[in-house]
């Protein structure tokens, strides 16, 4: 499965430092609690530059972007037949489950549903999994710039 990712470039100024999990050490996400070495991808470009707008506070805060490209074997990512009943509204439930994937190591991937467009998938990576790779990057990084309108928006 082809996954995508867009990243501050001061952190992610190469393909090692945007793969390293190391944001998930500072700030829960969706599926994880503080403190846990994960890396969030999206399906597609689009998706990966709408989670990252999502999360800003306000404009000011946008700063240059590196963008990269991965390959994900699909025998290693965990497709879960459920999710938690309100993992949407829920954040406790995302996160213990999240949390369980990674305590597990099951898989070095989890898809996961994103709550921003119904449809629409993310894939965890969990770097510290010994079958995770960092040759499953295939592009990056390239500098990505959003474009004005989007950012007119969210003033």
């Amino acid at each position: 499965m082809k996954v995508f990712r867009i990243a501050a470039a001061s952190v992610a100024r190469t393909r090692k430092e945007a793969f390293s999990g190391r944001g998930g050490l500072l700030a829960p996400g969706r599926w994880h609690t503080t403190g846990r070495l994960v890396v969030y991808t999206a399906e597609s470009l689009s998706l990966a530059a709408l989670e990252i707008l999502a999360h800003l506070k306000q404009t000011h805060h946008i700063r240059p972007f590196n963008a990269f490209a991965a390959e994900i074997p699909d025998d290693l990512i965990l497709k879960p037949s459920s999710y938690p009943a309100h993992w949407q509204t829920r954040l406790p439930a995302s996160r213990a489950f999240g949390n369980h994937w990674l305590d597990a190591g099951t898989t070095p991937a989890l898809l996961v549903p994103t709550v921003l467009t119904t449809g629409e998938w993310n894939v965890l990576l969990n770097p510290a999994h010994p079958k995770f790779s960092l040759d499953w990057i295939t592009d990056g990084p390239r500098a990505y710039a959003f474009d004005a309108r989007l950012l007119h928006l969210r003033r």
